[in-house]
């Protein structure tokens, strides 16, 4: 959501004031507090910050070891099972390395040594026999 100035708000934007005069430490806190603490619905949101972060910062690499170590791909990973459902909607709709975050989410290695696009279909017909 973007206020009519084009100031960009995001879950923590209410909280960004009072934290101003916080210790390193006590920010993490409330970062983490807040992470814990979020919906659904904010899982979408995360989701889609890092899948930008990520495809920004990798647009120009080619290997896929560096492109699956970056920090947004790996935050992707760690959200685990909320964020398969955001992971196939959006390999589905363009099929991407994206899909290598499953095999880590699901410690299964679908996929190896085939195309990307075919570790996708694969990985979506796996999904939606579940």
């Amino acid at each position: 959501m973007t206020l009519s100035d084009g100031i960009q708000l995001t879950p923590m934007a209410p909280y960004m004031g009072l934290m101003r005069d916080m210790s390193l430490k006590d920010k993490q806190a409330v970062v983490a507090f807040l992470i814990n603490t979020m919906k659904e619905s904010d899982d979408k949101v995360l989701f889609a910050k890092y899948l930008e972060e990520w495809q920004r910062e990798t647009r120009f690499l080619s290997s896929v070891a560096t492109i699956t170590r970056q920090p947004s791909f790996l935050r992707i990973v760690n959200m685990g099972g909320n964020a398969v459902p955001y992971i196939v909607e959006e390999i589905e709709r363009k099929p991407s390395n994206l899909v290598w975050a499953l095999n880590a989410i699901f410690h299964k290695k679908i996929g190896e040594g085939c195309s990307v696009t075919d570790a996708c279909r694969q990985w979506i017909s796996e999904l939606k026999k579940s």
